[in-house]
């Protein structure tokens, strides 16, 4: 009886964070698809997909309002106390991506200044629907790194929607290897530390680094590769920290 009342709580778990993720993918596919059906210029491309990102977030908000659940529930908080030690003071998140500013930056104000909304507005909603709604809730009946297996495999999942702006099939599987890492490497932190605000921070300065840095041809290649190593040690670091046990057991 009490292994049919686990199954099905899991299950629901599961449908449920299927279903937020699914939410949260119509809104970069809607917005992709009016921007390529009204041939957008880049900068207002930009503008438009982050305003569908940040009216996204009014979806967790309202289903945070039902049910009564408070935003420290879900990672607003400080983090914990000594946990920033425990995850090596966030560095090795922020030196995988600063080499990319050593090969310069684009330097269009017009172009930073949307990019700078659109990476904001995707750090924001991105990680209150992951590490924030679906993180709480598959944590509940999860163990803790079954929770950070999963949540990070839907992470992955949504960005399969570059395909709708075009991308070619290789582009998409590389988007989506690197969003589970990322997502791994995230959720990971948000456990260690029971706070999402810094993953909120890293999440937006990643996207925006990314976007606004010149590196280009094998430049380009030789960084994804030492960003793609520092970002793996991180993460199995990070794993052998985490207790493997069930945060909220039923």
């Amino acid at each position: 009886m009490i292994d049919e009342k686990s199954k099905n709580t899991k299950s629901r778990s599961v449908l449920s964070s299927l279903v937020f993720a699914i939410v949260l993918m119509m809104f970069p596919v809607a917005s992709g698809v009016i921007v390529a059906m009204n041939d957008m210029d880049a900068i207002q491309g930009y503008w438009l997909q982050g305003v569908f990102m940040m009216l996204s977030i009014s979806v967790p908000a309202i289903f945070m309002w039902i049910t009564n659940m408070k935003p420290v529930q879900i990672g607003f908080v400080r983090a914990e106390r000594g946990s920033a030690k425990t995850v090596l003071y966030f560095v090795p998140a922020i030196a995988a991506k600063m080499g990319f500013l050593f090969c310069g930056i684009d330097r269009d104000i017009h172009t930073i200044v949307a990019l700078a909304f659109f990476a904001i507005a995707i750090g924001l909603s991105e990680e209150l629907y992951f590490r924030g709604i679906i993180l709480s809730k598959l944590r509940t009946c999860f163990t803790i790194k079954q929770t950070v297996i999963l949540s990070s495999v839907f992470f992955a999942a949504v960005h399969a929607s570059q395909a709708f702006s075009g991308a070619g099939i290789f582009m998409v599987a590389l988007t989506m290897i690197n969003a589970l890492l990322f997502g791994i490497v995230a959720s990971e932190i948000v456990m260690l530390t029971k706070s999402i605000v810094a993953v909120i921070i890293w999440h937006t300065s990643y996207d925006f680094i990314n976007w606004i840095a010149l590196a280009q041809g094998t430049t380009e290649i030789v960084l994804v590769i030492i960003q793609s190593v520092i970002m793996i040690t991180y993460a199995i670091y990070l794993w052998t920290e985490l207790p493997d046990k069930q945060d909220c057991p039923l």
